[in-house]
């Protein structure tokens, strides 16, 4: 059975948030410019490209804070442990198979989804608490079948 680290398994979600954010600052910081630039003042009323520019820069800004406060409370997070007798829950790192597929880990975080990590040679899809798929396996346990990606026969055969 392949056991995964969690609580490093979290520094690779950090890492991974601390590289979205450096881009989204990028992006913020090159938005500011344009809209800024002389060259781009509008020369009349259907001129938009700085105020485009703005908007953008606005909405990257927001992305940003959105960032940070989710990796504020990630790193606060405590990653609590199971066993494969206990029920899944937020925080559980999941392994699904299928008979054609193979098998899939999943981690179900407070927030964060929709990151693939590469840890320990396995791929770990982040999956927030609150997305269907969090819901299909929420309060199953090790042997349950679920039916996932228009198939059934996922089994879940290990929970960390």
């Amino acid at each position: 059975m392949t056991r995964l680290n969690k609580d490093q398994l979290k520094q690779t979600l950090l890492r991974s948030l601390d590289e979205e954010i450096e881009a989204a600052i990028s992006a913020a910081t090159q938005a500011q410019q344009t809209a800024a630039h002389e060259d781009n003042k509008p020369e009349n009323q259907y001129d938009t490209l700085s105020l485009e520019a703005a908007y953008l820069a606005h909405g990257q800004s927001e992305r940003i804070l959105e960032l940070q406060q989710q990796r504020i409370r990630l790193a606060k997070w405590d990653v609590p442990a199971f066993d494969d007798d206990d029920e899944i829950a937020c925080g559980a790192l999941i392994q699904l198979c299928h008979p054609q597929q193979g098998e899939r880990w999943l981690w179900l975080t407070l927030l964060a989804g929709g990151r693939r990590l590469l840890w320990q040679g396995n791929a770990v899809t982040v999956v927030s608490s609150d997305a269907p798929l969090a819901q299909l396996v929420l309060h199953k346990g090790v042997g349950d079948d679920i039916r996932w990606q228009g198939m059934d026969g996922w089994e879940i055969t290990q929970l960390q």
